[in-house]
């Protein structure tokens, strides 16, 4: 391990302990919700997570090709990346970052000719057949080089700047630290460290899990309605693409808007669906060209349709995997959905099934730091 990588680790480790050491009470009177994320830490949610989460890593050296591999066979999008071991250096296992299958797509997008390769071939007069057969040509060929580069030249992250936290980090602080790293980029994990070595990954998820188990700690503000609660800006509106959008088009539209999600609507601006990097899992190398259908056909092609998710309003949106709820809603109703769906975000929608707005996970945290 070079000694410049180990003093930012020890420099960013020892600052968040610092942090917490001189954190003092606020003056204002602590709530039953505030004083219940004080008293409970990261290691009380670990242990009350069913699901032992085996914490699957890759190593610095591998290629973006050996990454998605490593993805797809274990069914997630995510995973940490760690410093491999040396002939001149034994020392293994540093974190030095999160790498994700959207991330790779967004590198993909911005450092080669793929996406102009794919929009070239959609305006040309072919059949469906021969665009297939000419996109499957251009990622083989554009991307060729890209597949073989080394995880962290995609990673591309300065591990300062990402939020860690361990055992002992109360609820407050880990919900604080699981909205943005510290140069503002929304995320939506954080690494579980001791020392410099990864532990467990936490998710938003796995936190928002926890919250719902002890909601009655969160008291009044379950009964109110969503829209009274500033959980969504009307004015904002929802990003959305339609469903013959193509997908590697919609993707890099994502990225653009720095945004985790589209919706999928029809023509006449109805909600069809959701179009998320989740949608990514399980994309390697030989099954990238996928991304060059409509985003209706790409979900089904991809599998994204694998577990039926509930919906409130319009048993169509099953079609397309969204989870739908109107402004009238109550935040425990929209905790209750969210949760038992296992889904990271809920549309608004009118009475025509219109998008208004939409709640993230990110949405939900932030304003319970608030409550």
């Amino acid at each position: 391990m070079s000694t410049s990588h180990k003093r930012k680790i020890d420099q960013s480790v020892m600052s968040m302990k610092g942090n917490r050491e001189n954190e003092k009470e606020p003056k204002a009177k602590i709530g039953k919700f505030g004083k219940f994320l004080a008293a409970n830490t990261v290691q009380d949610l670990l242990k009350e997570r069913k699901e032992v989460k085996e914490v699957i890593t890759l190593q610095h050296n591998c290629t973006v090709d050996q990454a998605l591999k490593i993805l797809n066979k274990n069914k997630i999008t995510s995973a940490p990346v760690v410093l491999a071991a040396s002939v001149l250096d034994s020392d293994a296992n540093d974190f030095m970052g999160i790498v994700d299958a959207g991330e790779i797509l967004r590198k993909l997008c911005r450092e080669t000719t793929l996406l102009e390769d794919i929009q070239k071939i959609q305006e040309q007069k072919l059949n469906v057949d021969e665009k297939i057969k000419d996109c499957e040509k251009a990622f083989e060929t554009s991307c060729k080089e890209f597949w073989q580069r080394k995880l962290i030249q995609v990673c591309g992250q300065d591990v300062t700047l990402l939020p860690t936290v361990f055992s002992d980090t109360d609820l407050k602080t880990l919900i604080s630290q699981m909205l943005f790293d510290k140069s503002g980029n929304p995320i939506h994990r954080v690494a579980l460290l001791k020392q410099a070595e990864v532990k467990a990954l936490v998710t938003q998820s796995d936190l928002l899990k926890f919250l719902h188990q002890h909601k009655g700690d969160i008291q009044g503000i379950l009964k109110k309605k969503i829209e009274d609660i500033g959980l969504y800006d009307p004015k904002k509106g929802v990003v959305t693409v339609t469903s013959d959008t193509i997908a590697m088009e919609a993707f890099h539209k994502m990225f653009q808007k720095n945004i985790s999600c589209l919706g999928i609507v029809s023509e006449k601006g109805t909600m069809l669906g959701n179009l998320s990097v989740s949608d990514l899992r399980g994309l390697t190398v030989d099954r990238f060209s996928s991304l060059s259908y409509g985003v209706a056909e790409f979900l089904k092609i991809s599998k994204a349709l694998a577990r039926p998710y509930a919906t409130v309003l319009n048993a169509q949106l099953n079609d397309l995997r969204t989870l739908a709820v109107n402004p009238g809603s109550t935040f425990e109703e929209l905790l209750d959905l969210i949760t038992k769906n296992r889904v990271h975000r809920a549309y608004v929608v009118d009475e025509n099934c219109k998008p208004l707005g939409v709640i993230t996970l990110s949405d939900v945290l932030s304003m319970l730091l608030k409550a």
